[in-house]
């Protein structure tokens, strides 16, 4: 083993600890008895930590092209890492989205497989975890508090309203919804554990953060004033959520500008294949796309979804290198999940075997993924998309961990590139849902207007809704859900779209520099198989590539 590998898992090694459900997003099994260190003393400890290892990371000369990029992925990620741990978003960030704080761990609870005793064992075991993390939490609120960095009251008032739902129940389905192992006799012991950790210490932990909570409402920052620009030091903050979301060196306002001409560009296009189904100009295309998904029947869309699915992978060897991965599922998202709200998205196979690459699909409520653009979110989350991406990283054992963990700007950039792709190779059933993969992409790029808006350039709540609703063909309720996103996720939906572009320009260099020596799966060979990687290091590794070729 190189000195580079070896750095490398020392990486993902001290990234594992600070935050085991990374490992469990992973399907590392050792980690699933986990939960991380809240504190605030432990963000410090790992800030030290990745300062030393990337000072190690400049001292090593590369022995392999694969060294070199390994090496620029260590120090690129101890960087975006230090800069993330720096913006302290657990003093501030309040939500009843499964983003932070109680409801990201009762997510993680809902989606848990127990395919064996030990399993189970484990996740009895993060539950006992759980009430001293919950209260970790709390207390960064609360170090919050003390520095004035307040949270979102709008977000305060929905986090209130679900503790309160959540709490009418003496133990939450969330914890209860993974079943125990098939005739397993320690089943009965092990629930009636289970409902007493939960009844009797998360409960309890939970109504303390509430309280907590509730505290804050007063001092919330106001609707008008909900950006992060509007917390102390909170312009400086932006910069910083725009660097490490990105990867990249850019402004708001460069973002807002790329923004705004992407969805002219794609208005126009979305005008062109709306006069071929008898639409007038744009608001008469989106206002049809937007009421699509509220129409659908969630069953039929659900077949619908599966559907898409398999047409992808019947042409994915002509898209895709090969290994190809299995079938992907595709299954209706666990309730507490879909009730939250959620759009359709993608799990990665747990590495044991027990659950394949899954399409979770929203039977609930209306959102993103369910009426015209439903082929082009299942084409994004599954083939040629996140599954053919994620899984493909699992069939490469020699690549080391740290680039296995998945980093927004490349793993979403992909697969908003896929959907070009989809449609590239005339996946798309119709008009109607070539609008939806339009109304895709409307969204990414409405997302670098709202998100720098909101955060950088003083608009409120209401304006960030309001333009939402004029440019992006969803239903206004899931519209709302996004702004309070991108307000509880500063900078992370600015990575959508950047990623796309820089794929989309670095394929076209590479077309350009071998002409007729280019071949699209050897391409995207080379953007997947170094893992997830900063946009730069990415862009040097398809460049060796083409040299190379």
């Amino acid at each position: 083993m190189t000195a580079a590998r070896r750095l490398a898992d020392r990486l993902a090694d001290r990234l594992l600890e600070a935050d085991p459900l990374i490992g469990t997003a992973l399907g590392m099994r050792e980690y699933d008895a986990y939960l991380p260190d809240p504190s605030a003393a432990a963000e410090d400890r790992l800030a030290a930590a990745l300062e030393d290892i990337r000072r190690d990371a400049d001292a090593i000369a590369p022995e392999t092209p694969a060294d070199g990029t390994t090496l620029a992925a260590v120090r690129a990620t101890c960087e975006y890492q230090r800069l993330a741990l720096e913006n302290r978003p657990a003093e501030w960030d309040v939500t009843a989205m499964p983003l932070a704080g109680p409801p990201a761990l009762f997510a993680i609870a809902a989606r848990t497989t127990l395919n064996d005793p030990q399993a189970a064992a484990d996740y009895l075991t993060r539950l006992r975890a759980a009430p001293a993390w919950i209260d970790g939490t709390t207390q960064r609120l609360r170090e919050g508090q003390t520095k004035g960095r307040a949270p979102v009251g709008t977000l305060v008032d929905q986090a209130l309203a679900w503790a309160d739902r959540t709490m009418t129940q003496r133990v939450p389905g969330a914890f209860t919804a993974p079943a125990p192992p098939a005739g397993w006799d320690g089943a009965e012991a092990w629930r009636r554990q289970l409902e007493e950790v939960v009844a009797d210490q998360i409960v309890p932990a939970l109504g303390r953060w509430r309280e907590l909570v509730a505290e804050l409402r007063p001092s919330a920052r106001p609707d008008d004033r909900a950006g992060m620009s509007n917390l102390p030091d909170g312009a400086a903050d932006y910069e910083r959520a725009i660097s490490y979301h990105t990867t990249l060196r850019q402004t708001a306002d460069e973002i807002h500008r790329i923004g705004l001409e992407t969805i002219d560009r794609l208005e126009e296009r979305a005008l062109d294949l709306g006069a071929t189904l008898g639409y007038a100009d744009v608001p008469a295309v989106l206002a049809a796309a937007r009421t699509s998904a509220a129409d659908a029947d969630p069953l039929q869309a659900l077949e619908d979804a599966r559907a898409a699915v398999r047409r992808a992978e019947q042409r994915a060897a002509e898209m895709m290198p090969q290994p190809l991965p299995g079938p992907c599922a595709v299954e209706p998202m666990p309730p507490t999940v879909a009730d939250s709200g959620m759009a359709p998205h993608y799990t990665r196979p747990r590495l044991d075997g027990s659950r394949p690459g899954t399409y979770w699909f929203n039977t609930r409520r209306p959102t993103a993924g369910t009426g015209w653009d439903l082929e082009s979110v299942a084409f994004h989350e599954t083939v040629p998309g996140h599954h053919s991406q994620l899984a493909r990283l699992q069939r490469l054992p020699d690549l080391p961990l740290v680039q296995q963990m998945s980093l927004t700007v490349h793993a979403e950039g992909w697969g908003l590139y896929a959907e070009r792709l989809a449609g590239e190779f005339g996946l798309y059933s119709d008009p109607r849902a070539e609008i939806g993969s339009i109304g895709t992409e409307l969204f990414r790029a409405a997302r670098l207007v709202v998100d720098t808006g909101m955060h950088a350039l003083g608009w409120s709540r209401d304006r960030a809704i309001r333009y939402m609703s004029e440019h992006v063909p969803l239903p206004e309720s899931f519209l709302v859900n996004e702004i309070d996103r991108y307000l509880a996720w500063p900078g992370q939906a600015l990575a959508y779209l950047t990623g796309q572009r820089e794929l989309l320009r670095l394929r076209d260099e590479a077309r350009a520099g071998l002409g007729g020596r280019f071949d699209l799966p050897a391409f995207n060979a080379a953007v997947l198989d170094s893992g997830f990687l900063p946009l730069p290091v990415l862009a040097d590794a398809v460049h060796s590539w083409i040299d190379r070729r």
